[in-house]
Order: C-alpha cells, then sequence, then structure tokens
C-alpha cells in the first residue's frame, strides 16, 4: 500500500459508507476492494458530521488495525497524518463540526497506540510526539460538547481521555510523564464553563487509576486535588454566577468519581482524605 492520500479520494461519504457496512456485513472483504482507496476515504471522512458514517468509520478503523488488516507500515502513516493534519484541525472553534474530526482523530491514535502496545511497531520518536501532541489538544481545545442534537457524540473529553490511557501504558512514555498527560485533563474538567454530563468524569478517572495503579504521580494528584478549593474561590471573582456553578458542579463531580475509584485502597489512604478534605470545602 502507498502513501495516503497521494491521488483524489476515490470515494464519497456516501459509497464509503455503503462499501464499509458490505465488509461488516460480510458481503465483501478487503482483499475484494482496493484497499488504500478505502483507508483514503476513511481517513478524509473521519469527522464526518453524520454521525452513521463517523461511528461506521471508527469501527472500521478499529477491527482493520486489531485484525492486522492494516500493514504496520500503514499504521506509522496514519498516525503521522493524523497528528499533522487532523488532530489540530480546527482548534479554537467551538460550536462548529471541526470538532468531530478532532475528537475522532483521538480516537484512532487510541487504537493504534493500543496496537504498537501489542506488537511494537512504532519509533520512539512518533510514540513521544503523540504524547506531546494529545497534551497540546487537550489544552486547546475549547468544543467540550457531548452530545451533539442530530449529529450525535463529540465527546472531545471522553475520547482523548481514552487515549490518555493507552499512552500511559506504553513503555515508551517516561514516568516521570505520567502526570504531565493527566494534569491538563483535570485542569480542563475544573476550568470548563459548561456542565459536563455525559460520562465524562468517568472516561477521566480511568487513566487517572491506570496511573496511580502504576504507583506514579500520587503525590502531585494529591496535591492538586487539595488546591480545587483555592483555585476555585480564585474562579469565583472572576466569573459570571451561572458559570462558577457549572465549575463547580464540575469539580465536585470529579472529584466524587475519584473518591470511589480510589477509597479503600490502603495505597491510597492519603489521597482518598485529600479528596474528602476538598469536597467538605464545597
Amino acid at each position: 500500500m502507498t502513501t495516503l492520500l497521494t491521488s483524489k479520494v476515490q470515494y464519497s461519504e456516501t459509497e464509503l459508507f455503503t462499501i464499509l457496512n458490505e465488509i461488516k456485513s460480510g458481503q465483501k472483504t478487503w482483499s475484494e476492494e482496493n484497499k488504500k482507496a478505502i483507508v483514503d476515504a476513511m481517513i478524509t471522512h473521519i469527522g464526518s458530521p453524520t454521525s452513521d458514517v463517523r461511528e461506521l468509520v471508527y469501527r472500521s478503523f478499529c477491527e482493520s488495525i486489531i485484525e492486522n488488516q492494516l500493514d504496520h507500515a500503514v499504521l506509522k502513516e496514519l498516525m503521522d497524518y493524523s497528528l499533522d493534519n487532523l488532530l489540530h484541525k480546527g482548534i479554537g472553534e467551538n460550536g462548529t463540526d471541526t470538532v468531530f474530526t478532532r475528537a475522532f482523530t483521538t480516537l484512532l491514535i487510541d487504537v493504534i497506540i493500543y496496537k504498537d502496545n501489542e506488537k511494537d511497531f512504532l519509533p520512539t520518536e512518533t510514540v513521544t510526539r503523540a504524547k506531546d501532541a494529545i497534551v497540546r489538544y487537550i489544552d486547546l481545545e475549547q468544543d467540550l460538547r457531548g452530545y451533539v442534537p442530530v449529529k450525535g457524540w463529540a465527546h472531545s473529553v471522553a475520547h482523548v481521555a481514552d487515549t490518555c490511557g493507552e499512552l500511559l501504558k506504553s513503555e515508551m512514555v517516561d514516568q516521570k510523564d505520567y502526570f504531565k498527560i493527566i494534569e491538563p485533563l483535570l485542569k480542563k474538567y475544573c476550568n470548563a464553563q459548561t456542565v459536563f454530563v455525559h460520562g465524562e468524569d468517568d472516561r477521566v478517572i480511568k487513566p487517572v487509576l491506570t496511573m496511580l495503579n502504576k504507583e506514579v504521580g500520587i503525590a502531585e494528584l494529591e496535591a492538586f486535588v487539595s488546591e480545587i478549593p483555592d483555585n476555585l474561590k480564585a474562579q469565583k471573582e472572576k466569573l459570571a454566577p451561572e458559570v462558577y456553578w457549572y465549575v463547580m458542579a464540575n469539580c465536585k463531580s470529579l472529584l466524587k468519581s475519584l473518591y470511589l475509584g480510589v477509597s479503600g485502597d490502603e495505597k491510597y489512604v492519603s489521597l482518598a482524605e485529600t479528596v474528602k478534605k476538598s469536597l467538605s470545602a464545597f
């Protein structure tokens, strides 16, 4: 298979949807089709505003990668193309369709890292570049919508939290960088001027627990948690009352989820007490 998108994309969104459904149902196989043309169309339409197309493209990427239908060279190309062209497409926009491209690109990066954790084919510098790009993306993402009426899931925070969890499992990510990956997620949760109501807190806590289970970042996380009440007070002076209550609701939800995740484990007694103390400050 040659380099991605070196020629005009052969399949329209509608044609791609039909082909992927035929592959999914067993009517066709990858080997019966022009694999390069399909992958080119998939990467082109990864952020389709049509939910059925977007979800099918993502599921097809997952199945083809996990079932070894795309070779490692192609996965490396997909990673590079995602980091260079898709992850920050329209970054800073809010309420536009570009969020679907960014959010679903994080999921593609997630599954490629997952496969690399299994097969070890990505160069260290590629994984490092992915890690740095994901951290930067979290910091810059402004569109925090979960479910978008008519257009379906964007879920940028939840999706990138999954990617963070996979990065924390990579042997090529230094443990000293674990909290650097987690911290922007937590900051997003504690500064978002909208209420997370689509299960984001459960998804954010998963990579946090992955980090803690490796006995890394506990002191940094405890320090972050202990500072939440003071940071919230500082925001109260700057935010409109309604927005302040949004931020408070998010902080409480995050802390409650974290408490449920660490309470009862002897390794995290101090952290659990700090979470409890911060919660009592609200």
